[in-house]
């Protein structure tokens, strides 16, 4: 009887903030704008999902994706679900 094989999973979550000055070129607004950056490395590839306080400073928008590879894709509604569950304790 053979042994079962095991296959080597994990996942590797990073989130970045950026603030970026009023009138920047990536936003253009009169305001500075803060950009989250959530990174969730898994074997089969890594999604970004971001999320901005983009036309009202000081509360964030809702988390949206950025890049999802397409092995991915199947899992985007969870992805997101717990980038904006990370966002809520921060």
């Amino acid at each position: 009887m053979a042994a079962p094989v095991q296959q080597l999973t994990g996942l590797q979550v990073s989130i970045t903030q950026e603030i970026f000055p009023a009138g920047h070129g990536s936003h253009g607004t009169p305001d500075p704008m803060l950009k989250r950056v959530f990174r969730f490395s898994f074997p089969e590839g890594e999604a970004q999902i971001d999320q901005t306080d983009y036309g009202h400073p000081g509360r964030m928008n809702p988390c949206y994706p950025q890049v999802i590879p397409s092995r991915l894709q199947p899992k985007t509604p969870r992805i997101l679900a717990a980038a904006q569950a990370l966002a809520d304790l921060l």
